[in-house]
């Protein structure tokens, strides 16, 4: 492990050989470096728990490698209007780096569960090759249980982001719930969303 400053005065970040940095403060740690590279990553939540703001943080680490296909949310330079694109066009267009598609979701209630899961084995190659990953966001509670249990055994890291209320305190936890090739945190990891996005919290708190 090495240690670059990354320009602000007084912040040092930390680069892990062999891993694929989070985009998330804190989780990198938590993971000794971050993802495995090749490795194809399924975030599961609601639609404010963070999923989006994880997708984007993840590619703002390596935006020239990696290709941001957007279905439902605003757009930011550079990324990709998929919204009127089918599952097989958006695969297909994958390219030779990483992959992000926010979210399975929309492809799988407008085309159904069998075009999303060939896109998600047929992607695994390249992003093999190129040593980045594949990154996709699906809303809880919306498809059929045996559709997620497809797309959570196919892919090699599948994270639950998870709020709850109590009392007037809102609790966002993130759980590791599977993670190929690696020991995944042993416990819930609590995290906050701030004004630059997701970040683990500082606050020890038991979870």
């Amino acid at each position: 492990m090495v240690e670059d400053s990354n320009g602000n005065t007084g912040t040092m970040v930390r680069k892990y050989a062999g891993r694929n940095r989070t985009g998330i403060n804190g989780f990198d740690l938590a993971l000794d470096g971050g993802f495995l590279p090749g490795s194809t990553i399924l975030v599961i939540g609601s639609a404010t728990s963070g999923i989006d703001l994880f997708a984007r943080q993840f590619w703002e680490v390596n935006p020239e490698h990696r290709q941001f296909f957007m279905l439902d949310g605003y757009l930011q330079d550079n990324m990709i209007h998929a919204r009127s694109m089918t599952t097989t066009e958006i695969f297909a267009n994958a390219g030779d780096g990483g992959i992000i598609i926010d979210s399975l979701s929309s492809l799988i209630m407008r085309e159904g569960i069998e075009p999303v899961l060939t896109g998600v084995v047929s992607c695994r190659e390249g992003i093999q090759a190129s040593l980045d990953n594949a990154f996709f966001t699906l809303y809880e509670d919306l498809h059929a249980p045996y559709n997620e249990i497809l797309l959570i055994r196919l892919c090699d890291v599948v994270i639950h982001l998870h709020e709850d209320n109590q009392g007037n305190e809102i609790i966002r936890t993130l759980n590791v719930k599977k993670m190929t090739g690696i020991q995944p945190p042993s416990r819930l990891l609590p995290y906050i969303i701030g004004a630059k996005g997701i970040e683990l919290s500082t606050t020890s708190r038991v979870v």
